[in-house]
């Protein structure tokens, strides 16, 4: 007979009871927060899609198509919203994936460990109303996309799941501003530019942008322009990624573009759809630019965001600039122009603190500065605002070092687009950046290739638009005795348009022509190598790296950073303080290092007199008190 088994002590019980309660709220609780963020099912049947038939670089599955161009790309989508996000997925799932295994890594890398831990359920719990705010159609997009999609990470999210977080992926990068591991920089670095009539050189309405969301370099090694023609729906084209099917920066068949910027502004909204899917329900039902308006202000977002459209049928320009609780308007200026960079210049958003602390803690007012001076120099023409957003320098045309995050053109842009709402016409940038050649993308002519009617669409072009396509006949001139050809007026002589008139990709950069590009790449791994020396505690090594990064380019603001946290290291305080100085002579993008470095040069000798034409106040005002943004 076993012996009897002791009797629990009160204590050992209390512990038992106290164990079993814990493992049950724990339970109960995770059960709370999957139910609580899992998105929305929509009852759609998901279509079965077969295999892709492959000709050349062309892939083609049902009414959609996968090709790749010299530079980026091109993806047609037609169809219904469900048969669009399965056909999307087998098609493009590659790209998807390869886009997710660096994303994966990349967040691995940048944060520390239990930030990791914390930060998914956090943002999970926050957002985890965003399916309810999502257009039914899209949601099914979003769904047969990610039920058809290849999922090599299933765990703990699947597809769909994924792809809802990943589509307010800008949103939720907005949102984090002001913790203290995110760069401020990143709520605002987009700058753009829009002109019509007087202001530009044709008369026409033309638009462009640098989309600076310095993510990963797939973005825009590999970036896809898409053509969205949903049932019932205007055509859209935008240019972004592999498995996105909101838009960033985009154009319809009836010629309202629409591209937006991030911004900040007081109040806070918890519930809204994320912005891209917002931006392309815009699109595919908007013919003018009050329809815009009536769309954007019916829809309250959870970030701020300026939103750049032009409607080419009327010319008619403006940056909305939506805030989480309010909306404010820019028209175009008398001169028929417009510069727009990240903070808000509406009267609605006046004193806003949020808007001040971006001007304080990131690059708009420099970035704003030196739009404004070139928009103003002369009218605007596609090569023009091809070289505007290829600008590398400050305002004032200051020389700066290539990556310098005041300049227009900072080697983080995603994509690089110009448009012509007019023609309908965008050119797009190859990679890298903004220094591979602009592609001519015709949206009509896209159409029109993909067997979609444009016929509808040609029915709206304004007088004037198309040029190359009217049929004209040219009587030749006479000089003296000899008859030459006559000019062409529907055709002058511009880079972008060839002598028919008819659009054509604008050349590489100046880096890219003349093979200077492989000397910036080389800085900045020399800027990359100088900071993880640093960060080993190799001080020696670190001096010697920013030494050969300054021989290749002596404007540069970082490497002399670098070389100040070097001497630091190594205790020399007068040597460090040297350093810093020049460091902000050169001056450097605004953000933690450059905050950072004013406050120890304050606390050691004083913040020596430098100008920023960016900063009225000087720079002893711009890093007066609060240790960082709110």
């Amino acid at each position: 007979m076993a012996p009897d088994s002791p009797t629990p002590s009160p204590r050992a019980r209390r512990w038992r009871r106290f164990l079993l309660i814990f493992v049950v709220l724990g339970v109960l609780c995770q059960g709370c927060f999957w139910i609580q963020t899992r998105p929305p099912v929509p009852d759609v049947a998901v279509p079965e899609v077969g295999e892709p038939v492959v000709e050349g670089t062309l892939a083609r599955l049902g009414g959609s198509s996968l090709e790749r161009r010299d530079g980026y790309w091109f993806m047609v989508h037609t169809g219904s919203p469900a048969t669009m996000g399965a056909e999307h997925a087998r098609l493009g799932g590659f790209l998807t994936q390869r886009a997710e295994t660096v994303l994966r890594a990349d967040f691995d890398r940048r944060l520390p460990a239990p930030l990791k831990l914390m930060l998914p359920p956090l943002l999970m719990w926050r957002f985890r109303h965003l399916g309810d705010s999502i257009p039914e159609d899209l949601l099914t997009e979003l769904y047969t996309f990610g039920e058809t999609y290849e999922d090599r990470t299933p765990f703990p999210l699947n597809a769909y799941q994924r792809g809802i977080y990943y589509h307010a992926l800008h949103d939720m990068v907005q949102d984090l501003v002001g913790n203290p591991y995110v760069d401020p920089g990143v709520a605002g670095a987009c700058t753009a530019f829009a002109g019509s009539g007087a202001g530009t050189t044709n008369g026409h309405t033309l638009v462009g942008r640098n989309f600076d969301f310095e993510v990963v370099p797939i973005f825009d090694s590999e970036k896809v322009v898409h053509l969205y023609a949903s049932d019932g729906k205007i055509p859209v084209i935008s240019v972004s990624w592999m498995g996105m099917s909101g838009v960033l920066t985009g154009m319809n068949a009836d010629g309202i573009w629409l591209a937006l910027n991030a911004a900040r502004s007081e109040g806070r909204n918890r519930v809204g759809p994320p912005v891209a899917l917002l931006v392309r329900e815009i699109l595919e039902n908007a013919r003018s630019l009050d329809d815009v308006e009536r769309m954007l202000a019916a829809q309250d977002p959870i970030v701020t965001d300026i939103y750049v459209a032009a409607d080419g049928k009327t010319g008619q320009v403006a940056a909305f600039e939506r805030g989480q609780t309010r909306m404010g308007r820019r028209d175009l200026g008398p001169d028929g122009k417009l510069a727009v960079a990240n903070h808000l210049l509406s009267e609605t958003f006046a004193g806003d603190t949020d808007d001040a602390d971006l001007r304080r803690y990131s690059t708009t007012l420099a970035r704003q500065l030196r739009m404004d001076e070139l928009v103003a120099e002369a009218p605007l023409s596609v090569d023009r605002g091809v070289e505007l957003l290829r600008d590398r320098r400050g305002p004032d045309g200051l020389d700066l070092a290539p990556g310098n995050r005041n300049a227009i053109d900072a080697f983080i842009a995603t994509h690089s687009v110009v448009g012509d709402a007019t023609d309908r016409v965008i050119w797009v940038a190859g990679a890298p950046h903004t220094q591979g050649a602009y592609r001519t993308i015709d949206l009509l002519a896209e159409l029109e290739k993909a067997g979609i009617d444009a016929t509808p669409w040609r029915a709206t072009l304004p007088e004037g638009a198309r040029a190359w396509e009217k049929p004209t006949t040219i009587e030749p001139e006479r000089e003296g005795d000899e008859l030459v050809p006559a000019s062409n007026p529907w055709a002058p002589d511009r880079l972008s348009h060839d002598r028919s008139g008819a659009p054509r990709n604008v050349p590489r950069g100046d880096l890219a022509s003349s093979g200077e590009l492989e000397q910036v790449e080389r800085y900045f791994d020399l800027l990359h190598d100088a900071e993880e020396l640093i960060d080993n505690q190799q001080p020696h090594a670190a001096l010697v790296v920013t030494e050969r990064a300054l021989a290749l380019f002596p404007r540069s603001a970082e490497a002399k950073r670098h070389a100040g946290d070097a001497h630091l290291l190594l205790g020399d305080e007068d040597a460090a303080r040297g350093a810093y100085i020049e460091y902000l002579q050169r001056y450097p993008g605004i953000g933690p290092e450059y905050v950072q470095t004013t406050r120890w040069l304050e606390e050691h000798g004083g913040l020596p007199d430098v100008e920023r034409p960016d900063l009225s106040g000087g720079l002893a005002e711009n890093t007066e008190a609060s240790d960082g943004p709110r």
